[in-house]
């Protein structure tokens, strides 16, 4: 009988098909894939934006659309007003093809919606004073105490940065002053705080210096247009919203005793907030002249080329709620030739 031979296809073939049917496979997924990566970071990018992540470098027009989100938060920035700015500023920067041909309009929005106190930095400014080396001894001195007849006087000096970490200048101006008040808490009847020519910066140290002349609780509130960050007081440590701020380094006793606080027309923000969160408490009272009348918080908004627009978000008020943002007002107006005389008499009543 003849012999059949059946013919069996090669055994590559099936398997180079298989192959390739695979490789396409793999093609159409990685493509879907990718289309959903680049699909899903297009959606994303206005959210990464927020939060100061660019997939690309951004164009002048969407760098000034950043900006602008981030003026809504400014103490002047009324619905109505905040709408004018942006529609003005877009306007303006339509055709700018670098970053700089948006400083001057991002500046007068950012004075328009956050007022007065508000600042634009180009990124040269902005490094000098919001930068890591801000805030050191070169840029600042730290405080000064002293006592003389059972009178303890505390003057604060200007705070640029300083930071709140254990080796920070910041924690040292705390320091220097907490430690300088428990020395002298044995022998003082009677103490000063002077925030005279004191121009600002960082409050949180200024505040925790003195701590121990505060009484514990509500100190003030910075009231921002749509909520209230309340400032308190727990022994050394000085809180916003609950939330740690600047604290001495170790411990710290309440101290007794009235306190004349003295202030000036050079007495501004920062400095400002320090003695609005000693109006309201008991034998407490303000000397000398109307302060700056910057007594407001800013908060800074950094840019994508590190521009920073170091925006007013609120008002300062003590702790009877009365609202500041104007100067402050002495209890006492005196210039500084009478401002001993004013103090001695006013501290003799006590005794």
């Amino acid at each position: 009988m003849p012999r059949t031979t059946r013919h069996h296809p090669p055994l590559q073939q099936p398997i180079t098909g298989r192959r390739r049917r695979r490789g396409r496979i793999v093609g159409v997924v990685a493509a879907s894939l990718l289309a959903v990566i680049v699909g899903g970071a297009i959606v994303a990018a206005p959210l990464l934006r927020s939060f100061g992540i660019y997939l690309v470098p951004p164009s002048p027009q969407t760098y000034a659309e950043v900006a602008l989100d981030g003026m809504r938060q400014g103490i002047e920035a009324t619905p109505k007003r905040y709408a004018e700015v942006r529609a003005r500023v877009l306007s303006e920067v339509a055709d700018a093809d670098v970053y700089t041909d948006t400083y001057g309009p991002l500046a007068a929005a950012a004075s328009g919606l956050g007022g007065p106190h508000t600042t634009f930095a180009d990124p040269a400014a902005a490094a000098e004073q919001f930068g890591p080396s801000s805030g050191n001894e070169a840029d600042n001195e730290l405080p000064t105490v002293t006592s003389t007849d059972g009178v303890t006087t505390i003057r604060l000096p200007t705070l640029i940065g300083g930071g709140t970490g254990p080796d920070s200048f910041g924690q040292r101006y705390i320091d220097t002053v907490t430690t300088a008040i428990a020395d002298a808490a044995r022998s003082t009847t009677d103490w000063v705080v002077d925030l005279r020519d004191n121009h600002g910066g960082n409050v949180w140290p200024m505040l925790a210096a003195v701590a121990p002349l505060l009484d514990d609780g509500t100190v003030e509130t910075f009231e921002a247009v749509d909520r209230s960050t309340v400032v308190s007081v727990d022994g050394g440590t000085v809180s916003s919203d609950g939330a740690q701020q600047a604290a001495a380094t170790s411990p710290q006793q309440k101290v007794d005793g009235p306190i004349a606080v003295l202030i000036d027309g050079m007495t501004g923000s920062s400095a400002e907030a320090v003695a609005i969160a000693f109006i309201g408490q008991a034998d407490v009272h303000v000397f000398g002249q109307p302060s700056y009348g910057f007594s407001t918080a800013n908060q800074p908004l950094r840019l994508y080329d590190g521009a920073v627009v170091n925006l007013t978000v609120a008002v300062d008020a003590d702790r009877t709620g009365k609202r500041y943002g104007v100067p402050i007002q002495p209890d006492t107006v005196v210039d500084d030739t009478q401002l001993q005389a004013a103090v001695t008499d006013w501290l003799a009543t006590f005794r």
